[in-house]
């Protein structure tokens, strides 16, 4: 049955044309970082002869932002297919447990945000390729920039659903996703218990901290989601 919930999902999703975000996410980040290099090759090759390890310092500079706006716009779209069809009632009427719906809308905005991180991780590579930089000297160190930043967001992408989950409007949800996504990327000295900075603060010494804390916290605030969600009326 759980299966089943997460295929309904999908198609929900798949007839909004959300897949698509799941390419031009990675998109924008290679195509911005990709102009950085046409206008400052020399520049950024002086500033760090460790060509992979400079690339992944460009790319971090627009990937968190992109990461918290994707999370905002998937979060709020899966919820509000569910208000928009006025179908909760009958969505809530079937012998499925409400923890299954949440979970299943959680699960499936992760699902989509991971796949766009392994859309990114393969550009990432072609991008080096095409810059001339080679193959990376470490896989490990890509997957470390490419995908913590997906651990590290999940309080965020969890406090998204539990909002867009609980109220009609959109409006709210959105905003906050959106303005918290240019606060991060523009205020780079806010303290680091700031959940929405820990997908940049991966990019830190203190990387592993942020991606299991990431992990940990957004484990609870989906918990405490789906508890809310459980005893509250929706319609």
């Amino acid at each position: 049955m759980f299966m089943k919930i997460l295929q309904a999902e999908c198609m929900k999703l798949k007839r909004k044309g959300l897949w698509l975000l799941l390419l031009l996410g990675p998109a924008g980040v290679i195509g911005l970082t990709l102009v950085d290099y046409s206008v400052r090759y020399e520049y950024l090759i002086q500033q760090n002869p460790n060509v992979w390890e400079g690339l992944f310092h460009e790319i971090n500079i627009t990937l968190p932002t992109a990461f918290l706006l994707g999370g905002t716009i998937l979060a709020s779209n899966i919820a509000h297919v569910e208000y928009h069809r006025s179908s909760w009632k009958q969505l809530l009427s079937l012998p499925v447990s409400r923890l299954s719906v949440y979970t299943g809308k959680f699960i499936v905005v992760m699902a989509m945000l991971l796949i766009a991180s392994a859309v990114l991780l393969i550009s990432i590579i072609g991008l080096g390729w095409w810059l001339g930089f080679g193959l990376p000297p470490s896989w490990k160190t890509l997957f470390v920039y490419n995908f913590y930043p997906f651990f590290s967001a999940i309080p965020f992408v969890a406090i998204q659903i539990w909002l867009s989950m609980l109220f009609k409007n959109q409006s709210g949800s959105l905003a906050l996703g959106i303005m918290m996504s240019v606060i991060m990327s523009g205020m780079g000295d806010l303290p680091s218990w700031f959940i929405w900075q820990w997908p940049m603060l991966v990019f830190s010494d203190y990387r592993n901290t942020y991606m299991i804390t990431g992990a940990i916290i957004g484990i609870f605030l989906y918990g405490a989601g789906a508890f809310h969600f459980i005893r509250k009326d929706v319609a």
